[in-house]
């Protein structure tokens, strides 16, 4: 059986929304923002900043930030005030996948550790399902220590679509659904074009805003990024596989499903690839097990079915439902410390907390 997602429900403005979210994971958010910088230390051998050092880095973000979603800044500052903690703390939680390849400039992700694997995405577009509905899923990898922050926004804004999206507490949204009908999965990748900009977070909630699912695309594709990541999205009809660096992107064809893993795939992104940030094929393996189960169950592709593939532990323990080698401390020891699955059109998501090899999905509706 699985543990119990903490929910908590956001209305209003987003300070008000945000100063809700703070008071409610306050707690989590505390303990969140005291061990946060000892497990980017303990992931790279190279670091030796301390926290007020990792805290400036982020804010170099800061005005990047207040230009693309000044809202979403306000929300911020709520969490902090409710957490009672400050304001660039939050920001720091929010910058942790910027910090998963802290750099010097033109370094990329290269001073990333050799242990790291990651998250495996599915985009199932409706002709490749077995009922004619379209499906996104992924497995959220992170050292084992993200996962009892794990909770669930219920987002009710007083401007635009609600949204579902799963996250850490203190951070913006990590994946969701809204009732706009737009689903967001992402997977990190490594591009050696990172510099001060937006951050993934801002991203997803700004996507998750939008009213149509053109307007979730451009959030991806056309603002300031700071890092690069692959976002897969699907809405009305229509999925997308876009594949960013923090400078360019590129869109990458869907024939009925795409999986994608934690390497580029466009010829055009290969290019900016950090060389040897992947040190292992695990990635190339995830994706291939992950597309060759898509092709083959072409029009007959469910939730089940994506939820079995989320648990698939080919090339354990860097696999899909990926596990940390046995001992390993829970800050370097990398994990599914979530997955899901979501039918955007449809208004729910299913969240697993931990490795699906070991618990259960739960949904949650719009």
């Amino acid at each position: 059986m699985s543990r119990i997602i903490p929910v908590i429900e956001l209305a209003g403005t987003p300070f008000e929304m945000g100063l809700v979210y703070g008071r409610t994971m306050k707690e989590a958010i505390t303990d969140f923002v005291a061990s946060i910088a000892a497990v980017h230390q303990a992931n790279n051998a190279y670091l030796r900043a301390g926290h007020e050092t990792l805290t400036a880095f982020c804010l170099r973000n800061i005005g990047f930030l207040e230009k693309f979603s000044p809202g979403l800044v306000d929300e911020m500052r709520g969490v902090a005030e409710g957490a009672g903690t400050t304001f660039e703390e939050i920001l720091h939680l929010n910058c942790f996948l910027e910090l998963e390849d802290v750099r010097a400039p033109g370094l990329g992700g290269r001073l990333l550790p050799d242990s790291l694997w990651g998250c495996t995405t599915v985009n199932v577009m409706a002709g490749a399902s077995a009922d004619g509905r379209a499906y996104l899923g992924q497995t959220y990898d992170m050292e084992k220590y993200y996962e009892k922050y794990l909770c669930l926004l219920r987002l009710r804004p007083e401007n635009g679509p609600q949204a579902l999206i799963v996250s850490f507490a203190g951070i913006l949204g990590l994946c969701g659904v809204s009732s706009a009908g737009v689903g967001l999965v992402i997977n990190k990748v490594a591009a050696t074009d990172a510099r001060p900009g937006v951050i993934y977070p801002f991203i997803v909630r700004k996507a998750l805003c939008a009213e149509r699912i053109g307007d979730a695309l451009g959030a991806a594709i056309f603002s300031p990024r700071a890092t690069g990541i692959n976002y897969q999205m699907a809405g009305s009809g229509a999925a997308f596989c876009a594949e960013t660096s923090a400078t360019t992107y590129d869109l990458l064809d869907i024939d009925g499903s795409r999986a994608h893993t934690n390497h580029y795939l466009s010829d055009r992104m290969r290019a900016f690839e950090t060389p040897n940030w992947l040190s292992h094929g695990g990635s190339m393996v995830r994706r291939q097990v992950a597309q060759g189960f898509l092709d083959t169950r072409r029009g007959r592709l469910t939730p089940e079915a994506l939820k079995e593939l989320s648990a698939n532990h080919v090339n354990h323990p860097r696999c899909i439902c990926a596990h940390g080698f046995p001992g390993e401390d829970e800050r370097t020891a990398f994990h599914t410390v979530f997955a899901v699955v979501m039918d955007p059109e449809a208004g729910w998501i299913e969240v697993c907390p931990g490795n699906p090899c070991e618990n259960a999905y739960q949904r949650y509706s719009l």
